[in-house]
């Protein structure tokens, strides 16, 4: 069975990656590039993960932005500060303490639901905001520096180098094509046929036994987990952690993407982090109004597009079925 859900995700897909694989190569010399394209990918990883909260789960959050800055803080915190340590194994360490962290959390606020989840989520996400800003033992605004990046080795083999541009863009590409087969694994598993049905209709669901609190726990707790493995990327991606990871305007400005892009079809956070990190970078050198232009777009954009670019690129290949 397929992963793939129709011939517009078949061919993004392929093209995306495709072209991804060879960016490097053509931009060996440009540096700036090579590092903006690999934190537009780690953007995009952190959309998903929101997005199949949002669009799959039917869970939304103005918080997520929480476990994006505690992955990079998890990381930061215990690692020892001179001392080259494992990618692999500090990546295991920070999902699950991430993962730890996420159930606590999930019991609270999944026990509301549709505007009080909105606003519990926002309060605890300012709040841990806050706290990290407050304490001089996390560095206060400042936050915390990453002065050696991990090694890659597995088994005495080092394949990749962290401090190269190119090695660190082709991890980041790796990274968002396994969340990506992840996701639609889940998605068409039969965990991911509760959730949906969870989504769709959450009193037959309970009739046929579902427990549905269960359910949306385990959803919570991957997609958070996913987030914080986004901020551990971006913390070494830019040698640092601080506070503004976690505030709410990052949450708002990921549900932006993930409304861009197409809620619930995954590949869509893609194509809306992409789209709209094209569109911050090309306005904001074209005039010192570009917040205006970006805002007018991105209304026009999610007025005009009822299911995102994901489903404007549906109907161009003519999809039967755009799910």
């Amino acid at each position: 069975m397929s992963i793939f859900t129709n011939k517009s995700e078949k061919l993004f897909i392929f093209f995306f990656f495709a072209i991804g694989l060879v960016i490097p190569l053509f931009l060996a010399d440009n540096v700036f590039y090579i590092n903006k394209i690999s934190s537009m990918i780690i953007i995009a990883i952190f959309v998903m993960s929101l997005d199949y909260l949002v669009g799959r789960s039917g869970l939304i959050t103005l918080g997520h932005a929480m476990f994006y800055g505690i992955g990079g803080y998890i990381f930061t915190i215990i690692a020892p500060e001179y001392e080259t340590v494992n990618f692999w194994i500090y990546t295991f360490y920070v999902m699950s303490i991430s993962a730890f962290v996420a159930l606590i959390v999930g019991f609270i606020v999944l026990r509301t639901s549709g505007i009080y989840m909105i606003m519990i989520t926002l309060a605890l996400s300012q709040m841990c905001f806050y706290y990290f800003a407050d304490s001089v033992d996390y560095g206060g605004f400042d936050g915390l520096f990453i002065y050696i990046k991990p090694e890659t080795s597995i088994f005495g083999f080092n394949f990749l180098d962290l401090n190269n541009e190119s090695h660190f863009y082709y991890l980041c590409l790796l990274s968002l094509f396994n969340c990506f087969v992840f996701f639609k694994v889940l998605m068409k598993s039969s965990f991911g046929r509760v959730i949906d049905a969870l989504k769709e209709n959450p009193e037959r669901a309970t009739a046929l036994g579902y427990n549905i609190f269960h359910f949306r726990l385990i959803a919570y707790v991957i997609a958070s987990s996913l987030a914080a493995y986004a901020g551990y990327l971006f913390a070494l991606q830019y040698g640092f952690v601080n506070p503004s990871m976690m505030s709410w305007e990052v949450s708002a400005t990921a549900l932006v993407m993930a409304l861009l892009g197409g809620l619930g079809s995954i590949y869509g956070a893609i194509l809306g982090a992409f789209a709209y990190e094209g569109l911050h970078y090309v306005l904001e050198h074209v005039t010192q109004y570009w917040m205006f232009f970006m805002g007018c777009l991105i209304i026009l954009m999610v007025l005009t597009l009822k299911n995102g670019l994901s489903g404007l690129l549906s109907n161009l290949v003519g999809d039967k079925e755009n799910e």
